[in-house]
């Protein structure tokens, strides 16, 4: 009779603890998944692609999200543009987490907007190319002539692994490396708050 009972007892946790395995698989995906403007949902998916797992507090933080949204998927109407543009830090860095890149692209050129809320944009671009005052992974002003020709810095051409220029011939070659770098990279998407956007916003309006 204790032994039916303790069998019992441990079929009931067996399956208590799939449900909960289940569960957690499901809150997972919907977080790897997300596409949406939460900051801190975003931040949980960084999180999950870095780490590959989600602590049993942010499970739960997701669960109550996730539970209260209702995430509706449609067929992207998207709007073909070209515009320049210079995000802060914080999407910088996002961009950098979610594509497994070194360094963090401020400066990218937006071909096409998929979609469209009252506080963002998903977009799909890439890392800009073009002459630009300041670097194109950290933002910083660019000072020497060498980091104004290349549009990046000594620091951020080592994250690039592009030998830097020691001279003026040596600029043309890094232009040719620095675009063969961004062509292997491709096309990037992802959201873009409105308001992490430094430069650029009026002219993205405009072209909508």
């Amino acid at each position: 009779m204790i032994k039916n009972l303790y069998i019992k007892i441990i079929i009931v946790s067996l399956q208590y603890q799939n449900k909960i395995t289940m569960e957690n698989s499901v809150i997972t995906t919907n977080v790897k998944e997300y596409v949406g403007t939460n900051v801190f949902i975003l931040s949980l998916k960084g999180g999950l692609i870095k780490y590959g797992s989600l602590t049993p507090k942010q499970l739960d933080a997701a669960s109550k999200f996730f539970s209260k949204t209702v995430v509706v998927k449609t067929e992207p109407n998207f709007k073909e543009v070209n515009v320049n543009l210079k995000v802060t830090k914080f999407i910088a860095k996002r961009i950098a987490v979610d594509n497994e890149l070194e360094f963090n692209p401020f400066l990218v050129t937006i071909t096409k907007v998929l979609n469209e809320t009252t506080k963002a944009y998903q977009v799909t671009g890439r890392m800009n190319t073009s002459d630009v005052s300041s670097c194109r992974c950290c933002g910083k002003d660019l000072t020497d002539w060498r980091s104004q020709a290349t549009g990046v810095g000594p620091v951020c051409s080592k994250a690039l692994n592009i030998p830097y220029v020691k001279k003026q011939e040596d600029v043309e070659v890094f232009k040719k490396m620095l675009g063969l770098k961004i062509e292997s990279i491709g096309d990037l998407t992802f959201w873009l708050p409105k308001s992490q956007i430094d430069e650029g916003l009026n002219e993205l309006v405009s072209q909508l």
